[in-house]
This record gives structure tokens, C-alpha cells and sequence, in this order.
């Protein structure tokens, strides 16, 4: 507000620009992928806002008690959305395996946008193989988090290697609509 204590687009302008860098965003752009199902981009939108319904959240908003909420795999951590998708001790495999699988080796970083961005950017900056990574990427933590709620509602353990298996073949799927010439089947994949 101006000193006349009114909204102006000036006034406005200028308290955006006063706000100090916060934490890293993800443009709109960049989550509406096409190659990933509806579903899956609107669980990422969740995400990056931190409105899954995670324990910490339900917690929050008084849908739980207290007691409930440690990380449904028992690794004795409160489940955050960051947590649970990255540095969980069962799930953070996954990370791990995929970054085999990919041929990388890197420290991941600590928040889920930060991880979104290294993570799509990992294979250079050419745009194809940044996009595949994109895919790779939702189709993990999209698979995580079904399995969190497989072990959480019906008590289901799938093997970590299988839930892996699982993510290869979506993404594979998603990809293979978006780039039907891609030079490789499956098992190569």
C-alpha cells in the first residue's frame, strides 16, 4: 500500500519485488507434462504445494492423532512429502537404484523442487533426454506413493527391486506414446 493506505497495482508491484528469495519453484510449465498422465501431473501439483495427504499434514489438520504419525514403512521419521519420496530409508532406495539404472552417480539434494530440477537436468541440458528424465522422475514418485498407500491401507509390502520394475514400465509406457519411434523395446529399455 502507498502511504495513502491505498491498493494500488504500484503498491503491489513493489511488495513482490520486496520479498526476500524464498525456496525454489517449479513453473507450471515444466509439471504439465504431456507425456505423463493427468493423474500423475495433478498428484506432482499436490506435491510441489505440499498438500498430499501425508501423516505430517493429517496431523496438521487434526484428521489424526499424534501417535500416528511416523512413516508407514516404521523407520521412526514424522512422514513429510519430502521424507517419504526422498530420504526414507526404505523408499530412498528407489532413488538410489534408478540412479544405477541411469547411469548417474550424485548427491541428491535435500527438498523435492530442488530434487525435481537436478534431477530433470542430470543428463545435460539437452532437451529430449530432460523431458525423458522428467518422466522417469513422476513416474517415481507417483509409484512411491501408491506403494506408501498399498502398505498403508492393505497392509501390502511390494518388494522395493519390483516397485522399481513398476516405474521403468510406466515411464516406458508414457514414452513410448510420446516418442513412438523410440529406438529400443522394453527389455532393452
Amino acid at each position: 500500500m502507498e502511504t495513502s493506505h491505498v491498493f494500488s497495482v504500484r503498491s503491489a508491484y513493489k511488495v513482490q519485488i520486496s520479498q526476500p528469495i524464498g525456496a525454489p519453484t517449479v513453473a507450471v510449465s515444466a509439471f504439465w507434462n504431456k507425456q505423463v498422465p493427468l493423474k500423475v501431473v495433478l498428484f506432482a501439483w499436490r506435491l510441489f504445494r505440499d498438500r498430499l495427504p501425508t501423516k505430517d499434514n493429517l496431523l496438521r489438520r487434526g484428521v489424526i492423532p499424534f501417535d500416528s504419525r511416523l512413516c508407514v514403512v516404521g523407520c521412526d521419521s514424522v512422514e513429510t512429502s519430502t521424507h517419504l519420496l526422498l530420504h526414507c530409508s526404505t523408499f530412498g532406495s528407489v532413488w538410489q537404484l534408478l540412479l544405477r539404472w541411469l547411469g548417474f552417480s550424485t548427491a541428491l539434494p535435500f527438498g523435492v523442487i530442488g530434487h525435481f530440477w537436478q534431477f530433470s537436468f542430470d543428463g545435460g541440458n539437452v532437451k529430449d533426454r530432460g523431458a525423458i528424465l522428467q518422466v522417469i522422475w513422476f513416474a517415481t514418485t507417483w509409484e512411491i506413493w501408491k506403494e506408501r498407500n498399498s502398505r498403508l491401507f492393505n497392509g501390502n509390502d511390494c518388494p522395493i527391486p519390483q516397485v522399481v520394475d513398476k516405474i521403468k514400465s510406466l515411464a516406458f509406457m508414457c514414452l513410448k506414446e510420446k516418442y513412438p519411434s523410440l529406438p529400443f523395446n522394453y527389455h532393452i529399455w
